[in-house]
């Protein structure tokens, strides 16, 4: 069956779900595998970092003197992922792979179960719902993607105490891409009466009018992507002129090596998007006047490609980050021994986060006043702050 302008895309003539049962059911177990592996993954990546800003916070608590210095008799573990706007925004791209895994996944299951039963009440009541969530989950998780890009080009070379992406603004920022993203999926409800629906054509529970479902793979994955693109753009200009320019003799090398490193995932997300979101959109856009025999399979196989973003995202993250895999190495510290240090070997001053000195105790008087068990071997109390100069990027 050929498509036609003239017609609308999800019409009532749509295919007979059956034809393609092989195909749906090789995407049923496709998507359970997603599934499982987004949904655990991401939700042990969101501990991760909630673990890693939760030892921030603890030491941000502690005075200034008892901080971890060289020659410290109190180590404080410090966190490597630290309490900042591009860590917010890993933090909610991750839990919006934990909604689209545990929740969009199993309804569009669902959805195609009931397509190949014939069941049509049911999909006339999941539809609306599944569909709406699918779509807003997935425009959320693309204007974060184009937030990280445009972040790390904004706050790049920044100090501290001036960029832009404070933790308040950022967290202000992402309840502004819900906002948005409910916003724009609401339209639906009141430009037609069947705003979502099931839709035959594609076998899928989709947005019904062709004009908005055209609009959202077009205007809506436009702009994260121009996000994306123009700060990547930026970061390799940053780059540049840290390598290039005087500025360059004072940047440290190791400096401009964690310059790269953070860099790199951006990079590497953008990456993930143009091979999983572009050509669903440029599928659902130019590709829907196709033969059903060449359109469905095709379709079928891209968003297979598309879906698997939300479950390797995470792993992208340990793959191209040290500091995450720091980081789940101490949180799986917490309950295998072997995970607390390189090889399992036992270390002199074991980390805070495993071990605490219990026979430590302070006096209200005094900044730092040990017990007397450690009265001789104590290094001198500073009463000055030791507060360490915030660092460039």
């Amino acid at each position: 069956m050929n498509g036609s302008s003239a017609v609308p895309y999800c019409s009532e003539n749509g295919v007979n779900a059956t034809d393609y049962s092989v195909w749906i059911q090789v995407t049923q177990c496709w998507m359970w595998m997603l599934t499982c592996v987004g949904s655990l993954g991401n939700l042990i990546t969101i501990m991760v970092i909630l673990h890693q800003l939760y030892i921030g916070h603890v030491q941000r608590r502690r005075p200034w003197t008892l901080r971890q210095r060289n020659g410290s008799l109190f180590p404080v573990e410090k966190p490597v992922l630290p309490f900042e706007g591009h860590t917010l925004l890993l933090l909610h791209l991750s839990f919006c792979d934990l909604l689209y895994s545990a929740v969009n996944f199993p309804l569009t299951i669902i959805a195609y179960g009931h397509a190949l039963e014939g069941a049509t009440e049911e999909l006339d009541r999941l539809c609306p719902v599944a569909a709406f969530l699918r779509y807003t989950n997935a425009l959320a998780e693309w204007l974060t993607l184009g937030l990280l890009a445009f972040q790390r080009c904004v706050d790049l070379g920044r100090w501290r105490g001036t960029r832009f992406f404070k933790p308040a603004a950022t967290g202000f920022l992402i309840g502004g891409v819900w906002v948005v993203s409910v916003i724009f999926q609401v339209i639906p409800f009141f430009v037609s009466s069947e705003g979502y629906g099931y839709c035959g054509r594609n076998l899928r529970c989709d947005i019904i009018n062709d004009n908005l479902r055209d609009l959202f793979f077009t205007l809506q994955s436009c702009v994260p992507l121009i996000l994306m693109v123009s700060g990547s753009i930026g970061i390799l200009c940053h780059l540049r002129k840290s390598v290039d320019s005087e500025a360059a003799m004072i940047v440290p090398e190791s400096s401009k090596r964690r310059l790269v490193k953070s860099s790199v995932i951006v990079f590497t997300l953008m990456l993930l998007f143009l091979v999983c979101v572009i050509p669903i959109c440029i599928h659902n856009v130019f590709l829907s006047d196709t033969v059903d025999s060449e359109r469905i399979p095709t379709g079928i196989v891209l968003y297979m490609i598309y879906w698997l973003q939300y479950a390797v995202n995470f792993i992208l993250y340990t793959v191209v980050s040290a500091n995450f895999r720091s980081a789940y190495r101490r949180f799986f510290g917490l309950f295998l021994h072997a995970c607390r240090s390189p090889g399992g070997r036992k270390v002199k001053h074991p980390s805070s986060i495993y071990h605490v000195p219990e026979r430590i105790r302070y006096s209200k008087d005094s900044t730092c006043t040990p017990n007397d068990d450690f009265a001789d071997n104590q290094l001198p109390c500073h009463a000055t702050d030791s507060r360490e100069t915030h660092t460039r990027y």
